[in-house]
């Protein structure tokens, strides 16, 4: 089930930068890509499901690219 409470525990932990990069990727894999969801599907769930305001989207935002990025960055060097 996508909405679980571990679900809202990584939505908590993501707005507020408490999440390794790999927390990250397996998180958003898990609660989102195998549902056929998207990263404005995250910001979506924050924006409309949660009280973390501007300031948790954003930071949610920020780390949920830069884990996907260096994720991607790093499999290129491999």
């Amino acid at each position: 089930m996508r909405y679980s409470e571990d679900m809202k525990l990584w939505l908590f932990d993501l707005a507020h930068g408490n999440l390794t990069e790999s927390e990250i990727i397996k998180g958003f894999i898990k609660y989102y890509v195998i549902y056929n969801c998207t990263i404005q599907n995250v910001q979506d769930d924050i924006h409309f499901h949660t009280m973390y305001g501007v300031l948790g989207e954003q930071t949610a935002l920020e780390n949920l690219n830069k884990a996907l990025c260096n994720f991607v960055d790093y499999e290129k060097e491999r």
